[in-house]
């Protein structure tokens, strides 16, 4: 059997009918299919126990939906296969897995996810983490009027330009500490992409049990509006003055003063410090 889980708010709240021509679909092969909505999913240990071990559980959203159930099944122990059919509006998890399916396997990535720290909790996460100019983008993005996507993405980042302020941090890699006087972000990644396409850092690879730190700093703001579109293929690599890029295990920031975190998307505000650790 397929039981569909579902984010009825994803697809900007569209979901409903394409969930009904996915289950069509499936039944077109001859699968009996059941739907379940994720937000009425309270204990998922014992929903995961009331599926049969040859049942193929399938998540049917974009990054936020698979974030929201990693983060609920990591420590579970849950027999059964998973798979992602895509239908968000971002979809960077499955873009770095570079695959043509639509229903992808992803039971092996889900299991071995980083972890935030922040406040007094943690979460993990699947494409990357950053604060300060992206966390403050993904908050207007998220509370804007406007549809998400990449139209609208680009609004609200020129906006982000415009009003954001550089911030001094403290930044800690694997043990090794320096300063930054005017940082612009610091964005953890697991794997190259994040905010629906863009290539933050091109060589990671969620395979591999390393983070990159990919940090922009002392950049003018003009230079800074000519560089972002470059993003999308990698290129603000190029600009070594200001973009830097650390590999390790362990990452810490620490800021002068509080900023905006964005974790997969979801932004937290305030916040004046962050530790990440890969997966052991």
């Amino acid at each position: 059997m397929d039981i569909l889980i579902y984010n009825p708010l994803s697809r900007n709240g569209k979901n409903e009918k394409f969930i009904q021509k996915i289950i069509k679909h499936l039944k077109k092969d001859g699968r009996a299919v059941v739907s379940y909505n994720i937000l009425t999913i309270d204990d998922v240990d014992a929903f995961a126990s009331g599926c049969n071990e040859d049942d193929r559980i399938i998540i049917v959203g974009g990054d936020g939906t698979i974030n929201h159930l990693a983060n609920r099944l990591y420590d579970l122990d849950f027999k059964q296969d998973l798979f992602m059919y895509q239908a968000g509006t971002g979809n960077d998890f499955i873009r770095s897995l570079k695959t043509k399916l639509k229903v992808v396997p992803i039971k092996k990535y889900i299991k071995k996810l980083p972890l935030v720290f922040y406040r007094d909790t943690s979460r993990h996460f699947l494409n990357g983490i950053g604060a300060g100019l992206d966390g403050y983008v993904g908050h207007l993005v998220n509370t804007s009027k406007y549809k998400k996507n990449k139209i609208n993405y680009f609004r609200h980042a020129f906006e982000g330009f415009a009003k954001f302020k550089p911030i001094a941090a403290e930044i800690t890699i694997d043990g090794k500490t320096w300063r930054e006087e005017r940082l612009w972000l610091a964005s953890v990644m697991n794997g190259p992409f994040y905010g629906g396409g863009m290539m933050v850092a091109p060589h990671a690879d969620r395979t591999k049990a390393d983070l990159h730190l990919v940090i922009l700093k002392d950049i003018p703001k003009w230079l800074l509006i000519m560089i972002f579109p470059t993003i999308y293929l990698g290129w603000h690599l190029m600009f070594k003055k200001f973009v830097k890029v650390f590999v390790g295990k362990e990452v810490s920031v620490q800021f002068d003063k509080p900023t905006y975190l964005q974790i997969d998307g979801d932004v937290e505000y305030p916040i004046d410090h962050f530790n990440v650790k890969t997966f052991e």
